[in-house]
């Protein structure tokens, strides 16, 4: 099961005068062989002799058939489905909302049911010349028409400059969201999320501009470029020089429209046609290029060959963020932050992107890799070959922490992302395992008091790591249910029933912790095993996507399709309505736009019959102790809340806004050439919600009954 609204995360020209339109595309697991059996079957699909490179008209119109009987809800290609599949054309075209005019963009997908109907009907037969004038359009008009706006940014560099030191609106510090399953991977870890612009303020966004929405005016596009321009020399001359800020920031913006400007007809079409297609069916349905399915597939991965540093784009190539512990570049000692790899075996980076780049140093294991190095203290460039080796990104992705209470030590273990993967001897290395490990480290010295399970901005990943990690904390029992769109039901156990931690436990998370993260949470709290801290519901996202290469069908990519809808052992879906917390704290404000309900196309929320044995003893222990006492936890959680500042002033924006400001007046001056200081360490940052959700382990920890007296084994 992949990512929570992968929005998460998160258009074109009105129709020639008297031409109809009609007359003009988690948990996740990947099942190889489904797709080419189901098309062999229906003797739809002629197998080429060789694997096609890109994709054509006639390999997509075969395909989706197919795709209508795997999907959970969507059976044909009727109107509705065409008015989204238009919109979703409209924004893979400009997803940045560059280019087009809200007017432009909505003439696109407001037609006529009859010229909707008209457009599946040729769709059907591979003809997508509809599409491809509204491609050819869009290149002619929309993107031709900013060349001078573009071509002059750099003429334009102290307004953008002037603009940068504007009182910011969104507070660094604070997550801007986008729905999960949209999020991009970033950097040389293959982590991901990177967030698109949401408002973190009752006002609207930076400088006047509501960046979720497409601009009226030329004058208000032209705004919105200078402000993106803006956005991205601030941020990044907090670690460069001014003049290479600007490059980037320049080049940052101007990265869509150069990547149109190369762009084929005849290889877009049916790319663009697919991936809209899938999208139109739901939100978290999506086809990945061979590019993209790299990226998808890194993410959820335990690890990776390479040389082990996390990296940010800049002009000269790739900024070094972080050295990460145990990787060559650290056994090397040839590495630090600040350090920019300008070359990879002989070739230069500069105005490269950061996912070629990252491909470029990646490869096998025990080959050898040529990097040209510009080193920040002598700012003089050093050769260094290296070997890659195995990075394991556990480290990363699940943190242990210990946190001194009154009642003891309290531990915390955070958790990024669902990954696994099977070794060649069908071991599974997963998250599971990771966690398991991070918890046993934290009680190796004494038991532990209380344990917080950080599941914030968690987007999702493996089904099956979801029921094996809620399995660390019940003893055997119902996790999940999937139902498909037959009404075929299936339920996930967990078979084990050794419990690793039975304590006092608390599950914290925000409104973007989705998916697998929903179905731990959500389990626990059916079993009444764990308290829920959150500032508002968690996203949403009740559904089961299939991850199936193409391969199998000798074309690039692949797709993640939604199959099934998932169920809590209590038998109700996660799906729209989230999971809601049973201690609420302090967090930012719930941004309904950005949940699962709140995205087209999202299939409705349900129940089933559960699974839960509420005879168990372990689940009455729970429950009833979690009846007696969760009132007292949440009145303690308003009495601390309500006695420390620290907290409220720290989800008050206009307050931190004011503590920015002040330290950045604070800071020294510099030569605009100058890069920034860089710290030896990064320092911790505040975080109050996850000290509330310490201090409730603690009260837990209070009335919790002693290992002896439980039920649980």
């Amino acid at each position: 099961m992949q990512g929570s609204a992968e929005s998460i995360q998160r258009p074109p020209v009105r129709p020639a005068a008297g031409e109809s339109a009609c007359a003009r595309s988690c948990g996740a697991r990947r099942l190889p062989g489904l797709l080419l059996v189901l098309a062999l079957l229906a003797g739809l699909w002629p197998v080429p002799s060789q694997a096609a490179e890109k994709l054509t008209a006639e390999q997509v119109a075969a395909l989706v058939p197919q795709l209508f009987r795997l999907h959970l809800k969507e059976r044909e290609m009727n109107p509705p489905l065409m008015k989204r599949l238009l919109k979703e054309f409209v924004n893979n075209l400009d997803p940045t909302r560059s280019f087009f005019l809200k007017s432009e963009a909505e003439a696109i997908a407001n037609l006529r049911d009859e010229d909707l109907k008209c457009l599946a009907d040729r769709a059907r037969e591979a003809d997508f010349s509809s599409f491809a004038t509204i491609l050819s359009n869009f290149l002619k008009t929309q993107v031709a028409r900013d060349e001078a706006l573009y071509d002059g940014l750099e003429g334009r560099a102290e307004e953008i400059k002037a603009l940068s030191k504007e009182k910011p609106k969104a507070v660094a510090g604070t997550s801007n969201k986008t729905p999960p399953d949209k999020a991009a991977p970033k950097e040389s870890t293959a982590q991901a999320e990177a967030p698109a612009a949401t408002p973190e303020d009752d006002e609207e966004n930076e400088g006047g501009i509501k960046w979720t929405e497409r601009p009226a005016t030329n004058l208000e596009r032209e705004t919105r470029l200078l402000r993106s321009a803006a956005l991205a020399f601030r941020i990044h001359r907090t670690y460069m020089s001014d003049n290479d800020a600007m490059r980037q920031a320049l080049q940052s913006v101007r990265e869509d429209r150069k990547k149109w400007l190369k762009a084929k007809l005849e290889d877009e079409v049916p790319k663009l046609f697919l991936k809209s297609f899938m999208t139109a069916m739901d939100p978290h349905t999506a086809y990945f290029d061979a590019e993209e399915d790299e990226e998808f597939t890194a993410r959820l991965e335990p690890s990776f060959a390479g040389i082990g540093v996390q990296i940010r784009p800049v002009p000269m190539g790739a900024y070094v963020e972080e050295v990460i512990k145990g990787g060559p570049a650290e056994r090397s000692g040839k590495f630090a932050r600040g350090d920019q790899i300008v070359r990879v075996d002989d070739v230069v980076l500069a105005g490269m992107t950061i996912n070629k780049i990252v491909r470029r140093i990646k490869g096998e294991k025990g080959t050898d890799v040529k990097l040209t190095v510009l080193k920040r203290n002598t700012q003089q460039t050093e050769p260094i070959t290296l070997k890659r080796d195995t990075i394991k990104l556990a480290d990363l992705r699940v943190k242990g922490k210990k946190f001194e209470t009154p009642a003891g030590v309290v531990g915390m273990v955070s958790v990024t992302t669902f990954y696994r993967s099977d070794d060649k001897d069908g071991h599974t290395n997963g998250v599971t395992e990771d966690v398991r490990d991070r918890i046993l480290e934290l009680s190796k010295d004494k038991p532990l008091a209380g344990l917080v399970l950080d599941l914030r901005d968690n987007h999702g990943g493996y089904l099956e790591e979801a029921v094996a990690l809620a399995g660390l904390f019940i003893g055997a029992g119902p996790i999940v249910g999937e139902r498909d769109g037959r009404k075929n039901e299936d339920w996930k156990y967990d078979r084990d029933p050794n419990i690793v931690y039975a304590g006092p436990l608390v599950v914290l998370v925000n409104q973007f912790s989705a998916s697998a993260s929903e179905i731990v949470a959500g389990a626990l709290k059916d079993y009444g095993r764990a308290v829920v801290a959150s500032p508002t519901q968690t996203f949403g996202k009740g559904t089961v996507q299939r991850v199936i290469p193409l391969s199998t069908l000798n074309l690039p990519g692949e797709i993640k399709i939604t199959t099934h809808q998932y169920f809590l052992a209590g038998g109700s879906s996660v799906q729209q309505k989230g999971v809601e917390p049973d201690v609420v704290i302090p967090g930012a404000k719930l941004y309904a736009e950005a949940l699962e309900k709140a995205q087209e196309g999202s299939i409705p929320w349900d129940t089933i019959k559960g699974k839960l044995d509420t005879t168990n003893p372990d689940v009455q222990h729970w429950t009833e102790w979690k009846t007696q006492n969760t009132a007292i936890l949440q009145g303690r959680s308003n009495a601390r809340v309500a006695a420390n500042p620290k907290i409220k002033d720290f989800f008050d924006l206009k307050k931190r806004r004011a503590k920015l400001e002040a330290e950045q007046q604070q800071e020294k001056p510099r030569n605009p050439d100058e890069a920034p200081p860089l710290p030896d360490t990064k320092k911790d940052e505040e975080d109050p919600q996850a000290e509330e959700a310490v201090a409730i382990a603690q009260d837990m920890a209070a009335t919790w009954p002693k290992p002896d007296k439980q039920a649980a084994k």
